[in-house]
C-alpha cells in the first residue's frame, strides 16, 4: 500500500486556504466597488449597455476565485482521501470510510448532504484517538458549507435573470453575502485542517514497509 506522509499535504492546503481567504477579502471590496458604481447609474440606463470599470474589476477577482476554488477544491479532496488512508494503515481502529469513499460521497446526490460531515467526524475522531474534543467546529464547517452552496447557486440564479440596475445590484449584493460567508468558512476549514493535522501528529506514528519487510518510520511521531 503506498502510504505518504501527511504533514507536507497539510501544510499545503492551509497555505491554500490563506490564499484564499485573502482572495474572499478582496473579493467583498470588489463587490462594493461594483455595487456602488451601479448605484450611481442614472436611472435608464442599462449596465449591460455601458463599459464600467468595476466590471474588469470583479470579472478578474471572479476569474481567480474560479481557477483558485478548483486547485483548493481538489487539495482538500487529496488530504481527505490521504488522511483517512494513513489512519486506516496506522492508528490501529476500526474505521466505517475506506479512503475511496471519503472523497466519493462528496459526489453522491442526496448522501452528500451528509455523508462529507460523517467522514470528517471519524477523521477526526480517529486522529485525536477518541480522546474528548469538541465537535462543533465540524458542525459550523459543514453547515457554512451547505449555506455556501445554496447561496453560490442564489448568486448564478440572480446575475442571469437580472436585466436592469436593480437586479444588478440585487445580484451584486448576493454575490459579497455569498463571499463573506465563504470567507468564514474558509477560516473554519482552516481551524479544522490544523487542529486535525496537529492531533495527527500528536498521537499517529507514520511508518514505512521497505522491501526488506521492516517497518520504519517515516516521521519521528510520539
Amino acid at each position: 500500500m503506498d502510504i505518504k506522509p501527511l504533514a507536507g499535504l497539510t501544510k499545503t492546503l492551509c497555505v491554500l486556504l490563506k490564499i484564499n481567504i485573502a482572495i474572499m477579502a478582496v473579493a467583498i471590496l470588489a463587490g462594493f466597488y461594483q455595487y456602488n458604481t451601479l448605484s450611481n447609474l442614472l436611472s435608464g440606463v442599462e449596465p449591460d449597455e455601458i463599459f464600467l470599470p468595476s466590471d474588469v474589476v470583479t470579472a478578474g477577482v471572479g476569474l481567480i476565485q474560479s481557477v483558485l476554488a478548483i486547485i483548493l477544491g481538489i487539495t482538500f479532496l487529496r488530504w481527505i482521501y490521504r488522511t483517512n488512508k494513513n489512519l486506516h494503515a496506522f492508528s490501529g481502529e476500526r474505521m466505517t470510510f475506506t479512503p475511496g469513499w471519503s472523497v466519493g460521497w462528496y459526489f453522491i446526490p442526496i448522501a452528500n448532504l451528509f455523508k462529507p460531515y460523517q467522514v470528517m467526524k471519524e477523521i477526526w475522531q480517529i486522529s485525536h484517538k477518541n480522546r474528548a474534543a469538541t465537535l462543533s467546529i465540524i458542525g459550523w464547517w459543514w453547515a457554512l458549507w451547505f449555506i455556501s452552496n445554496v447561496l453560490g447557486r442564489l448568486v448564478v440564479k440572480l446575475i442571469l435573470q437580472a436585466d436592469d440596475i436593480a437586479g444588478y445590484m440585487a445580484s451584486t449584493m448576493t454575490y459579497m453575502v455569498a463571499d463573506g460567508v465563504e470567507l468564514v468558512l474558509n477560516i473554519v476549514a482552516l481551524v479544522l485542517v490544523t487542529r486535525i493535522g496537529i492531533a495527527y501528529s500528536r498521537n499517529i506514528v507514520e511508518q514505512a514497509m521497505p522491501s526488506d519487510g521492516e517497518s520504519a518510520s517515516l516521521h519521528p511521531g510520539q
